[in-house]
């Protein structure tokens, strides 16, 4: 009995992934300290994670600020240079601004953990045992997108310079979800349509490691911005899994002060910006990944340097 009680009350290790992307180009202002921010939490939180520099000007964004960075060895570091960023995209300059959603894809295939999440370098990433409490009540059939709350560099930079009289970021996150509202699921691609569930980037998503193998991560015909998100989401459904969106945990996208996204100056969301109707369509029309053995740039590796 003593046995059986034991390992029913054993604890079940789980083991999480995340690929990161970037571009350094300090977009939207104070790239370094943003990055800087965002990527500690990562290595806090998460197993293993792919941090992608994508067709980066000079060098990679990692280098500019790595001593302020706690490494933890679970760091796998992969630069896509310009010249690299130019091969891939056939030379295709205005795709070169773009598909760094295509080199998610490079992290996601070698991840080696159950489950995956594919994110961004403005996100937060939620603390260790909040997403282990989630990720405990999730099914392995599901592809599942998190709201997230946004914040401001200026509260985060106040929190960091000892400005509020906070004892530790569990004050600092209570402060933030009391003062953010999450982004609702709101918005569709087209009247009708029932795989889009998000209103705008996502930054946040998540799935059993089966479910990424099985879509084979985002579409390798997608190298123009717009709507990437719903994109992976389709696939999903496509492939006969579920979709659900979360609330919880609780986790902030820094604000950069670019705008838009793909849609007019509103808080409503359903209005678009006609320009991006292309866009809608394309993901409309998008069949099911019939090559298998394809990821994104034909399955293109490139080497990791670990920190």
């Amino acid at each position: 009995m003593y046995i059986e009680n034991n390992l029913i009350n054993k604890k079940i290790i789980m083991k999480i992934s995340a690929v990161i992307v970037s571009r350094n180009d300090n977009y939207g202002g104070h790239l370094n300290e943003r990055a800087t921010y965002c990527l500690n939490s990562a290595i806090d939180t998460y197993d293993e994670v792919f941090y992608i520099d994508w067709n980066s000007p000079e060098h990679s964004l990692l280098y500019d600020i790595k001593d302020n960075i706690n490494f933890k060895g679970n760091l796998k570091h992969i630069v896509i240079s310009p010249e690299i960023a130019s091969y891939l995209t056939n030379h295709n300059k205005e795709a070169q601004k773009c598909c760094e959603v295509l080199s998610r894809n490079m992290g996601l295939r070698r991840m080696e953990n159950e489950w995956m999440v594919s994110t961004n370098i403005d996100i937060i990433a939620p603390k260790r045992e909040e997403l282990e409490s989630a990720i405990s009540k999730m099914n392995q059939n599901t592809f599942y997108t998190i709201s997230r709350r946004a914040t401001d560099w200026e509260t985060i930079l106040k929190y960091n310079n000892g400005e509020y009289n906070f004892q530790n970021w569990k004050n600092t996150r209570d402060y933030l979800i009391d003062n953010s509202e999450e982004r609702h699921f709101k918005e569709t691609v087209m009247d009708g349509d029932n795989y889009s569930i998000i209103n705008c980037c996502g930054d946040f998503q998540i799935a059993h490691k089966n479910v990424w193998n099985e879509i084979r991560g985002f579409e390798e015909d997608l190298i123009y911005p717009g709507h990437a998100d719903t994109n992976v989401q389709k696939k999903a459904v496509m492939h006969g899994f579920e979709l659900k969106a979360l609330y919880q945990p609780a986790f902030f996208h820094i604000n950069h002060g670019t705008g838009g996204g793909g849609f007019l100056d509103t808080d409503k969301f359903g209005q678009r910006n006609p320009k991006y109707q292309d866009y809608y369509r394309a993901i409309l029309g998008q069949n099911k990944t019939e090559n298998l053995d394809t990821w994104g740039f034909s399955n293109t590796e490139i080497e990791y340097e670990i920190f």
